[in-house]
């Protein structure tokens, strides 16, 4: 009996995404098992690295490919997805932008590319990560996993559940969770997509869902610390984090850092705390945001260290700041003392793995619910990206800087989530969904 399984992954093709299915399967590659991945043009050879293979298709000239995600970034500031907007309006700004005749030429082409896939590496597997799922991976007939790579509340549509993407908190009105849903069903329920899929061939869902339930597992990472008592309780597998990085590194922040900007005193007033921020990719592209961001800390006594994203050129950063296009997230994190973030699910689960305190300024999506939910369990800040005064992101650093009681109940979830190995667990089961078969 063959004992190595050939298992297909299918993510939408944006960074975090991407970034979350990699890291779920990783190990099943360490194993020698065949992962095959299905990657847009923009993200070729970054899997080959973790023993992945790749399935590449391409949405657009070859000349239209820039850097992983920044494409869609755009799209989202252009379609006022990212800006000063409620998360109602954001929700509904979404599906016209999801809507539109670009997209459903890529659907059908993402369809096209599985539909080979499959039929060229004959998967035992596939592991989806996606708001839809193709048909031919449902009508091929081969068991899937579904991965949950964002806030699991972005999947549940329930009337007694925090709406994903709303911000609300645990105790929300059942009233507030309703209208709010309203602006939801098209994310679980589209004649649209469903138009698509006949499109292509296929029989259309029933109810003209999205995604139907899968009859494998489910899937997401979400520490416990942080956990909703009703996703719990779901029986779905917890990563807890999807890419788990070392608390230490046999290094120091000058291996990373301009040697200028490392030795830089502040002239004798420097804190001596580092604080790293990203607000993503999708972030960065708001010239606003960035220079107000800017123009605030400059006058404290700390250093930062700044992902600048896209248009890295367009902004300057003050005296006390170092940045560049894109940092090595993962290698920088472990040795600052502060994070801020937009609060992307990936961010939000590395940093926390990591012990370090964060302050969310949510644009976009789940990074509302993740906001919250580190403000409510007292795990962290959220502050409004927009509408904060100068001294309240001031004395929110400062207050997070020096609570002792935080930093050590950071430090213990961390050390908690990196005593067991949940990867290795999933690898397991994996393998015993197709050997058992």
């Amino acid at each position: 009996m063959n004992n190595k399984l050939v298992l297909l992954a299918c993510p939408i093709t944006a960074v975090g995404h991407v970034n979350a299915v990699i890291g779920a399967l990783t190990p099943l590659a360490r194993r020698g098992h065949r992962v095959i991945i299905v990657l847009e043009k923009a993200f070729a050879g970054k899997a080959i690295p973790y023993g992945f293979e790749e399935c590449v298709m391409t949405y657009k000239k070859d000349d239209d490919v820039q850097k992983p995600g920044e494409t869609f970034a755009k799209r989202l500031w252009e379609n006022k997805v990212i800006g000063n907007f409620t998360s109602t309006e954001k929700m509904q700004n979404m599906r016209w932008m999801v809507e539109n005749e670009g997209n459903r030429n890529d659907e059908l082409v993402f369809g096209k590319t599985v539909k080979m896939a499959i039929e060229q590496y004959k998967p035992d597997l596939i592991y989806v990560d996606n708001c839809s799922l193709t048909p031919p991976i449902y009508y091929s007939g081969i068991p899937w996993i579904k991965n949950m790579s964002t806030v699991p509340l972005f999947y549940i549509l329930e009337d007694d559940v925090p709406p994903g993407c709303s911000g609300f908190p645990s105790d929300v009105s059942t009233d507030k969770i309703k209208e709010f849903n309203k602006f939801r069903e098209y994310l679980f329920f589209s004649s649209w997509y469903n138009d698509i899929f006949e499109k292509m061939g296929y029989a259309r869902y029933p109810d003209d869902r999205m995604m139907p339930e899968t009859q494998v597992m489910n899937v997401y990472a979400y520490p416990e610390e942080l956990n909703f008592p009703f996703i719990r309780n779901r029986n779905w597998f917890n990563l807890e984090v999807f890419n788990k990085v070392p608390m230490t590194f046999n290094c120091t922040l000058k291996d990373y850092v301009p040697k200028p900007f490392y030795e830089n005193n502040l002239n004798g007033k420097f804190s001596g705390k580092y604080i790293y921020i990203s607000m993503g990719s999708m972030g960065s592209v708001d010239l606003v945001l960035m220079n107000r961001l800017v123009n605030v800390l400059r006058n404290t006594n700390h250093k930062y260290i700044v992902s600048k994203g896209p248009r890295y050129e367009e902004y300057e950063l003050a005296d006390n700041m170092f940045g560049d296009r894109y940092l090595p997230q993962t290698k920088i994190v472990p040795l600052v003392d502060l994070v801020i973030t937009h609060g992307g699910n990936n961010t939000i689960t590395e940093t926390f793995a990591m012990g370090k305190p964060m302050i969310v300024m949510p644009l976009f999506a789940d990074q509302f619910d993740n906001a919250q939910r580190l403000h409510e369990t007292g795990l962290g800040a959220h502050i409004h990206p927009y509408e904060y005064k100068d001294e309240e992101l001031i004395e929110t650093i400062d207050r997070l800087l020096n609570d002792e009681q935080l930093l050590s109940r950071l430090i213990s979830a961390a050390k908690r989530i990196h005593s067991i190995d949940k990867h290795e667990e999933l690898a397991d089961k994996i393998e015993e969904l197709v050997f058992k078969k």
